[in-house]
């Protein structure tokens, strides 16, 4: 199948942009846009529509890979170099980069001692700040903002603030600062911080700001900026353009577990094809968890797959899951162009220049979705979030994507001109959507543009509508001498919260993060990447002796917190077992090894005989645990689940005692259901009429009971024959596991053509699976006989105990579902929709 993309060549790429409208109340000049160099690059004009001598403040809003890092070193470069005396701020989101801001400014020929750094301030002592014309340090550092755990910043960064406020005051020194990822440091603009800016406001010249995912809450920054440089807003916008021969090739690797583990066998099948092509690897974790497991645990999974390489690992991770603490001490634990690196703390920042390289990004698996905020750990900010780790990849290489299913998406929501694209769109993704029934209602496409609108519908209904009345009531109030009682504006709601509405509410900008890079991958959104190849089945291993194993592993990863609570909701255990059976073989390519095998293949449903059994045993142990007797059979002095099977006399006797207990209503019944009711009915008939013809004998004293080794005359009358028939129709043409040959059942008689001989293979079964025996030797009138001594007639279970394959109804999940004539149905009846709302 042709990659969709190919459609989508000539797509437009989103992006958030800031427009002049956004700012009613501040002066604006008409928007800069300008274009790439053929290269890619922006600095040539980019400079030319910087003039140093304006006071303003000056928005850029440039994409990933276009150069700003190097922009801006030049930018301060020609503030050092003017006439004009300034002093030059870089403020940074992250101490992480200080040392890099350092080293290009040094690289450019700034003198060293003419750059103050973040990290001297209050340890060295014997430099003066004052003396440095570039100050480059955080931008909660500018802000007096202490973090979490403390009210205050240190008394040096305070003294450090105020210390060149006063001197530039003092000296009538203008004042430059610009603000880098500017994305990345939102959180710092509260209302408590911004009063630290006004410290320059008599010496501020100009504000320069760049990001290449402005969001809404960064208008607010913006406006809180630009009224210190006397309410003048310069955009500069470059257009997003691809460069084919520069992009890396993406790939999207679908896996629906519901927690990731560093021995998933879909990660570690990923990373062991990277470490067998020898690409330089990389992994960003979305949760230090995982960073963790995978850095320290060498003996299993992808930790033991790069001890076993000698491949170096970087534990690229801290005490926090998202890169936004700052430190006084350099950190250890920082991205290195030498190593394999693995961690949290490079979604931003950081430029992987590396040839041969391939970048594994790990999004939050499907468990992860919840009503807490940071589920999606260094992704919980949502879409930019994503961006922003995409663009870590700074030359063409492989970029590969670990990602849960995405859910059901509204294709009347798209707004695509043609049907070809939007044909090319539906068929894609249907192939990697969630396979469930139990999703939730479909993910809607929404323009980047429609945020404010977004935010402001609820905020004006859910939040300030909710108490409007009261806010009103409180404001005609004479409160002087009261504690200050207003709800926060609107602007404000933006600022603090705006961001978590949308990653968390909205699934189309964060509460699933799947659909959105589906859905950037199949239009070619993705300015440094295309996508190349999607894997919607990741592999999971069975060995022969480990089927058990396996299952239980599974269980936990896949199913235990959704599908098993569902699954106990449902009344019909078939439909138990083919919900719980189809959710494997339809979103995981099963690779199974027997015994006598060197590698593993591909398992289709039902052609191996022993997994089918392993998996019925499983599910009758997982699902019905007042058996105990059965789950005892799977215990292992190994610390493995013993993988005893399933046995065809198990599956008869459930079977007969769901049977009995439908049989007295099964008027009720269905027709399907009725008819394996009366085939398990007459298979009863036919063990109570063995039992009865249990014979007894005295031998040496002791009784025992015995049935013969060949059927006695009347063990099938003639008038019982079309019975017997009947049953064996039913059994061989309805029964799931019957049909399938499952159970040793249907073949043997189906190469019999003797009624004769049909009746000895069916008696031998009914000795095997309804009774225990063993040979035994008897003398009855003198004569040797031998004989199946029964030793003990094995009862019919409770039927609220075993599986229930008698009850059938019309929701089984076929493999056959996800066929592409469905597909095709599905796409002519949205095809409609979609014209009918035009």
């Amino acid at each position: 199948m042709e990659l969709p993309n190919i459609h989508f060549q000539d797509f437009p790429i989103e992006f958030k942009k800031i427009n002049t409208e956004d700012f009613p109340n501040f002066t604006t000049q008409e928007k800069v846009i300008i274009s790439p160099n053929a290269e890619g690059y922006i600095n040539e004009e980019l400079q030319v529509n910087i003039a140093l001598e304006e006071k303003n403040t000056v928005v850029i809003n440039a994409a990933v890979g276009q150069g700003k890092t190097y922009s801006i070193i030049e930018i301060i470069k020609r503030f050092f170099e003017a006439d004009e005396d300034y002093m030059i701020f870089v403020a940074s989101p992250f101490v992480s980069l200080v040392q890099q801001y350092y080293s290009k400014l040094i690289g450019v020929g700034i003198p060293e001692n003419q750059i103050y750094r973040y990290e001297s301030i209050g340890t060295e002592t014997h430099l003066d700040a004052w003396n440095s014309k570039i100050q480059i340090v955080t931008v909660n550092c500018l802000l007096g903002n202490p973090g979490e755990d403390k009210l205050l910043n240190s008394e040096a960064k305070r003294h450090y603030i105020n210390y060149l406020s006063s001197k530039c005051e003092e000296n009538n020194k203008k004042i430059v600062f610009i603000y880098d990822e500017l994305h990345d440091a939102i959180y710092n603009f509260k209302e408590e911080y911004i009063f630290n800016l006004w410290k320059w406001r008599n010496n501020i010249h100009k504000n320069i700001l760049l990001s290449a995912t402005y969001n809404e809450a960064s208008k607010v920054v913006i406006e809180y900026l630009a009224e210190l440089t006397e309410n003048k807003i310069q955009i500069i916008e470059s257009e997003r353009i691809r460069y084919p021969d520069k992009q890396s090739d993406l790939f999207l690797h679908y896996n629906p577990s519901k927690s990731y583990r560093s021995d998933n066998d879909g990660i570690v099948t990923l990373i062991s094809d990277l470490i067998k092509r020898e690409k330089n690897i990389d992994i960003l974790s979305f949760s230090k968890s995982l960073a963790d497991e995978i850095c320290n645990n060498t003996d299993i999974g992808v930790g033991a797959l790069f001890a076993d390489a000698g491949i170096d690992i970087q534990n690229c991770t801290s005490d926090l899951d998202e890169n936004v603490r700052t430190y006084r001490e350099t950190p250890e634990n920082r991205y290195d162009p030498s190593k394999c690196n693995v961690g949290t703390n490079f979604k931003t920042g950081v430029s992987i220049e590396k040839e041969n390289h391939a970048f594994v990004i790990i999004m939050p698996p499907l468990g992860t979705k919840g009503a807490f905020r940071n589920k999606y750990g260094i992704f919980s900010g949502g879409i930019n979030s994503v961006v922003q780790a995409l663009a870590r990849q700074r030359v063409k290489g492989e970029i590969h994507i670990v990602l849960p299913p995405p859910e059901k998406f509204d294709y009347e929501s798209l707004n695509f001109q043609d049907e070809i694209k939007l044909k090319a769109f539906v068929d894609n993704y249907s192939l990697v959507q969630l396979r469930s029934r139990n999703s939730e209602n479909s993910v809607k496409y929404y323009n980047l543009d429609s945020q404010d609108e977004l935010l402001n519908e609820y905020y004006s209904t859910k939040l300030y509508g909710n108490i409007q009345l009261e806010s009103e009531y409180v404001s005609s109030l004479d409160r002087r001498d009261k504690i200050r009682l207003e709800y926060p504006s609107f602007k404000l709601f933006k600022l603090e919260k705006g961001e978590s509405y949308l990653s968390s509410e909205i699934k189309f900008f964060g509460k699933d993060l799947s659909s959105y890079i589906t859905y950037c991958a199949i239009t070619n959104q993705f300015v440094n990447c295309t996508l190349k190849d999607t894997n919607s089945k990741p592999p999971i291993y069975f060995k022969e002796d480990k089927v058990q194993y396996v299952l239980e592993k599974y269980y936990g990863e896949y199913m235990e917190e959704d599908l098993a609570n569902s699954l106990y909701g449902v009344v019909n255990d078939r439909y138990k077992y083919f919900e719980f059976r189809n959710s494997l073989f339809l979103n995981f390519k099963v690779m199974y090894k027997a015994s006598e095998q060197s590698n593993y293949s591909e398992l289709k449903p039902f052609e191996n005989k022993n997994f089918e059994k392993q998996f019925l045993a499983f599910f009758q142990r997982k699902f019905y645990t007042r058996n105990r007797e059965f789950a005892k059979r799977f215990k292992s002095d190994t610390g493995y689940l013993s993988d005893a099977i399933y046995t065809r006399g198990e599956y008869f006797r459930a079977n007969i005692s769901q049977a009995l207990y439908l049989m007295d209503r099964i008027e009720s019944l269905n027709s399907e259901t009725k008819t394996l009711v009366e085939a398990y009915s007459i298979l009863e008939f036919f063990r109570n009429k063995l039992i009865n013809n249990i014979q007894n004998i005295t031998k040496r004293g002791q009784s025992i009971q015995y049935l013969e080794n060949q059927p006695p005359s009347d063990f099938i009358l003639e008038e019982e024959l079309m019975k017997f028939m009947q049953m064996f129709q039913v059994l061989n043409e309805k029964d799931i596991l019957i049909k399938n040959e499952i159970f040793d059942f249907k073949r043997v008689f189906n190469r019999q053509s003797d009624v004769e001989k049909i009746k000895k293979s069916f008696y031998s079964y009914l000795l095997e699976d309804f009774f225990i025996t063993e040979d035994e030797l008897i003398y009855p009138d003198g004569v040797q006989k031998r004989v199946k001594k029964v030793r003990c007639i094995l009862e019919l279970p409770n039927r609220l105990d075993v599986v229930n394959f008698i009850t059938q109804d019309d929701l089984i999940f076929p493999d056959e579902y996800w066929e592409s004539e469905t597909k095709k149905i599905e796409f002519e009846e949205i095809l409609k929709a979609v014209e009918n709302s035009k």
